[in-house]
């Protein structure tokens, strides 16, 4: 594809996330005029209560939203070049419910429980999640092999969360719609808070895109040609779990985002990960922003969580991925 074809790509999925934010301010319980929305990016007023609505409740979502969709995003991507296996997300290979289930057990559990453990339980459960889910696949870690251990990963980590809140029914109230995976809250300071680690995933993304092509040719083969499989490896299981982690430290677990963003990456840009790295976070935060506005409007006034909705959308794609790879 000619430079600038590629170029064109990214403008435009830049402007579809631009149309897709405004929408998201736009439209909610309430939908407000186009008008209402630019005066209040523009010339906010605190005794409007419109704007306040914008500004207060809509565009920290929309914050939110985006830094989930774009830290998914690219840990599919990451995962998916590291283990050759284009079907797996942080969701499928359990690292969303470890992370999950470390939040449940260290707020309703640990004496002392504060928001500000949060991140550090949520990157503790995504670690060990991903260190089961390596250790049961084996060292060849067949793609196979990896979805089932997942799959079994996820399943133990859920099914002890379900049991820990079903010992604290006011904790189950509490923490249900964000264990779905939700929006809905106001999560400003979780996003400052982990504001830092999103930015070292990243930068450990860009370093090893060269060890991500590199990969592509096989194990034996860029292990020849110069790459450390080993320090490649780890170095990029710790992005995912910076980016799992914090995901799911803001808006809970939700699933599917991570598997489809690099698949859609790859229709407009290629199989090069020069442009899969930019571009996997750019489509998930459009992917996370339209669900959100799916979620917040299609049984309103009330809403959906928005891991139910990508789920839905989702669930369809994975299956047609999977019958596309068996044939």
């Amino acid at each position: 594809m000619p430079d600038p074809l590629r170029l064109s790509g990214f403008v435009l999925i830049a402007g579809v996330l631009i149309l897709a934010a405004l929408l998201h301010l736009r439209f909610g319980a309430s939908p407000l005029g186009w008008h209402v929305v630019w005066q209040a990016l523009t010339a906010w007023s605190p005794d409007d209560a419109a704007h306040n609505i914008v500004t207060e409740m809509r565009l920290p979502r929309l914050y939110s939203a985006m830094a989930v969709g774009a830290a998914l995003g690219l840990a599919g991507a990451l995962m998916q070049g590291v283990t050759g296996n284009p079907l797996a997300d942080p969701g499928l290979l359990g690292v969303n419910s470890g992370a999950a289930f470390f939040v449940v057990a260290g707020l309703l559990v640990l004496p002392g429980g504060t928001l500000a453990m949060v991140p550090w339980l949520a990157f503790a459960g995504a670690i060990t999640a991903a260190a089961v889910v390596i250790l049961n696949s084996g060292s060849t870690a067949a793609p196979a092999r990896l979805i089932l251990s997942g799959v079994m990963v996820g399943a133990l980590f859920s099914a002890l969360t379900t049991s820990i809140l079903l010992l604290d029914q006011q904790g189950l109230e509490t923490l249900r719609r964000w264990l779905v995976g939700s929006l809905a809250f106001e999560t400003s300071g979780m996003r400052r808070m982990v504001l830092p680690f999103l930015a070292l995933a990243a930068g450990i993304a860009i370093l090893n895109i060269p060890g991500l092509n590199l990969y592509r040719l096989g194990e034996q083969s860029a292990g020849l040609m110069g790459l450390n499989v080993r320090r490649f490896r780890l170095t990029s299981l710790l992005a995912v779990v910076l980016l799992a982690g914090s995901s799911v430290a803001i808006a809970g677990p939700i699933g599917f985002v991570g598997l489809v963003a690099p698949h859609l990456a790859r229709l407009v840009f290629g199989p090069d990960f020069r442009l899969l790295v930019p571009a996997s976070p750019l489509i998930g935060a459009v992917l996370l922003v339209l669900g959100d506005i799916v979620a917040r409007v299609v049984v309103r006034p009330l809403e959906l969580n928005t891991g139910i909705v990508t789920a839905i959308i989702g669930a369809p794609v994975f299956i047609f991925l999977v019958l596309q790879r068996v044939k």
